[in-house]
């Protein structure tokens, strides 16, 4: 599903100098790292924060506002009633703790039905042991609500969104492909790697990981480092960014798993830090934030 006629082909063309990727062109999307935390003890004792990833480009996405997303909206001035969708992954509560009063943002305190919410069946509707996420008073707010499953899609303004497979365990959970005007962005949310994952993130400019273990720590349900160093080869992207790390994980290092991603894939890998930006245009520019992790 295409809500528009999409751009050429985009070459990377970028060097990396401190925190990331310097272009040489105006980009047009933005992706804030509003948290890079994930799992359930990162959530509990927060070294990194959780609020999700903000994205826009002319619209505005907030993608899995775990824990702390308000918070850091307000220390980067971001207004929460200028958010067009909100997208939970799956029901897991580092994915959509924030997101209630998100919604009440989005639709101006509750005054008015406004904005998009878009979740797995689990975070929307429930499924088994699972949800709903939202209550039926938040549900109400915003102007449509979608639950999709794997393989469906929706479009937001001009931008189209599809569902992409996950193999978690919560069993409906999704990942997203969002067709910018920049290009596909890819988010890959908690999930095993398969060939069925790998296969539905092909051709995505930037592709962003949930990495919560690191290299020799595999654990069911997740990605670890060397399964995401197999993606990242199977999938081909100009840039792999991850986040979402673990308590072992960070301590372990997220620049040592990019490192290894970086060398074994021969991509791009960059390890976000809290309130990190992206610039994507014809180049791609990675920043950190003065705070960063």
């Amino acid at each position: 599903m295409a809500c528009q006629n999409l751009r050429g082909p985009h070459h990377l063309n970028c060097t990396l100098t401190g925190y990331g990727i310097e272009a040489q062109v105006d980009a047009m999307t933005t992706i804030t790292f509003l948290g890079t935390g994930g799992g359930r003890f990162a959530t509990i004792y927060q070294p990194r924060n959780t609020g999700g990833i903000y994205i826009s480009d002319g619209w505005r996405i907030h993608l899995d506002p775990g824990p702390g997303a308000l918070v850091n909206m307000n220390r980067l001035s971001m207004d929460p009633g200028k958010t067009d969708a909100i997208l939970i992954s799956h029901c897991h509560p580092d994915h959509y703790a924030d997101a209630e009063v998100l919604i009440e943002g989005m639709a101006r305190g509750g005054f008015r039905k406004r904005g998009t919410l878009i979740g797995s069946e689990s975070a929307i509707e429930g499924a088994g042991n699972f949800g709903p996420a939202i209550s039926s008073y938040h549900l109400g707010l915003p102007e449509r609500v979608v639950a999709l499953t794997r393989g469906s899609s929706v479009c937001v303004n001009d931008l189209s969104i599809e569902a992409t497979p996950t193999m978690h365990s919560d069993p409906t959970g999704v990942g997203f492909k969002l067709r910018t005007s920049d290009g596909v962005l890819s988010y890959v949310s908690d999930s095993e790697l398969s060939a069925e994952v790998a296969e539905a993130h092909k051709g995505s400019r930037i592709l962003i990981i949930c990495l919560t273990r690191p290299m020799g720590s595999r654990i069911p349900y997740h990605i670890c480092t060397e399964d995401a160093a197999v993606l990242v080869e199977k999938t081909s992207p100009e840039v792999a960014i991850l986040t979402h790390f673990g308590m072992k994980l960070l301590h372990e290092g997220a620049d040592t798993q990019s490192g290894y991603i970086e060398k074994k894939s021969g991509i791009r890998t960059v390890a976000a830090t809290d309130l990190m930006t992206v610039h994507v245009g014809r180049t791609i520019r990675v920043r950190g934030h003065k705070s960063a992790n």
